[in-house]
């Protein structure tokens, strides 16, 4: 047989799978109509589990590794747009945040960091000794909204930064790099304590656990994918869950939070991963 014969029947082949992925995602809709009006889960691994046990018996044992992960695909691409109808079904996105932002007034800082402020007069601004202060500040209305540095660029994140927006619920408003005169860049950030999506933003700052299972960060990152979002930062971090070590995974998202695509993408997330949270919206220019 020739190279070309055998091209005709994959083409021919594809054809069929395009028309059943098709049907499939009729009975996709069909399922999303259904769970929209229950109220009912998306997600459920242990069927999924189940199907595919079923649809693998029998098969020859050098294919199950490959038609395994077909179907596993298939179910997060019909998972993807479930979520997608069921937003436009039902109210149901799971964070709540505002459309028109407030003026900062009273900035607060870390001491040591004053140096680099360069939004408003130094006078202006309180200082404190720890992010930790800074966050107190903030949650007490003493300060408005705290400044410090997340990043030094492709040299390391802040593990503290990271940890105040998580302990005191706080949110990145604003985000600029400064590079001093030593040629040292660093992702200044402003927070606050409430979330405002604007027109411009266009990154997300999140927090996500996997669940502990084979595949489930690959699972979580194709999604991210399949949604057409590009990933401009991730980088993970252990904590002690129970008896246990998991990870937390700290990811900028390049997109707009206040988008249909977007919102989507969140509520998925926000069911499929252990934990999520928002830790900011903002404008970024340029590549870090």
């Amino acid at each position: 047989m020739e190279l070309s014969e055998v091209r005709k029947n994959i083409d021919r082949v594809d054809g069929e799978i395009r028309k059943l992925f098709v049907e499939r995602m009729s009975l996709a809709d069909q399922v999303a109509c259904i769970k929209a009006e229950t109220e009912d889960v998306i997600y459920k691994p242990d069927r999924e589990d189940a199907i595919i046990r079923k649809q693998t018996e029998g098969m020859e044992p050098r294919l199950v590794r490959e038609y395994t992960a077909l179907i596993k695909r298939i179910m997060e691409v019909s998972r993807k747009y479930q979520y997608g109808r069921t937003m436009e079904l039902r109210d149901c996105f799971p964070f709540f945040y505002e459309r028109e932002s407030e003026a900062a007034g009273r900035l607060c800082m870390v001491k040591e960091e004053l140096y680099l402020c360069e939004t408003c007069s130094k006078d202006d601004v309180l200082t404190v000794d720890s992010y930790e202060s800074v966050g107190e500040m903030i949650k007490s209305g003493k300060a408005d909204a705290g400044m410090g540095i997340i990043e030094e660029v492709g040299a390391g994140v802040s593990d503290e930064m990271h940890q105040l927006l998580l302990d005191k619920g706080l949110y990145i408003t604003e985000c600029r790099v400064q590079t001093d005169a030593a040629g040292v860049r660093r992702k200044m950030v402003i927070f606050a304590g409430k979330l405002v999506v604007l027109p411009e933003h266009n990154r997300i700052k999140i927090m996500f656990t996997c669940p502990n299972r084979s595949g489930s960060l690959s699972s979580i990152l194709s999604m991210i994918s399949d949604y057409g979002v590009n990933m401009t930062e991730i980088h993970s971090r252990p904590f002690r869950q129970g008896d246990t070590w998991n990870y937390r995974f700290f990811a900028e998202l390049s997109a707009n939070m206040d988008t249909k695509e977007i919102r989507a993408l969140l509520f998925q997330l926000s069911q499929e991963t252990q934990e999520l949270k928002i830790l900011g919206s903002y404008r970024c220019e340029g590549d870090f």
